[in-house]
């Protein structure tokens, strides 16, 4: 008998600080089923990914980036990424240490979540279930099975 196993949601994390891309990686693993993370250390990367997809790789479930990264920072990098017509609808957050109210509603002028960053991982179950919460319904159903 053939073992069925579930896709993976992918998650797409740019960040260029290694321990929080470790910190976010751990928590999806912990807190949250049938998540890949795939990470990139800038925002162009990570947009170069996304536009590379093809028609038959699945979608992320979720876009997360940092604000403050070098060659091409968060803010920059949703920019772009909601002027690809395929991403439109994508579900992004943006993770940073700013509690700024300019980059909130930057956030949402352009359908992000806003996230701030947590001091330590005891933080982090709290953080990943609303990362999740920014999934479509049938996503977050899938990933805490």
């Amino acid at each position: 008998m053939t073992k069925y196993i579930a896709p993976k949601n992918i998650v797409v994390y740019a960040d260029d600080d290694p321990d929080d891309i470790e910190l976010v990686e751990e928590a999806f693993r912990q807190f949250a089923n049938n998540v890949e993370v795939v990470t990139f250390p800038d925002g162009s990367q990570a947009v170069s990914y996304l536009k590379n997809l093809s028609e038959e790789d699945p979608l992320p479930c979720l876009v997360i980036f940092d604000i403050n990264m070098p060659v091409l920072n968060g803010k920059e990098a949703l920019v772009r990424l909601r002027q690809i017509e395929k991403y439109e609808e994508v579900p992004v957050v943006l993770f940073t240490t700013s509690s700024m109210p300019i980059d909130k509603n930057f956030a949402q002028h352009y359908g992000a979540g806003f996230v701030t960053k947590p001091l330590g991982f005891e933080q982090m179950e709290i953080i990943t279930r609303e990362f999740i919460n920014h999934c479509a319904e049938e996503i977050q159903k899938q990933i805490r099975r």
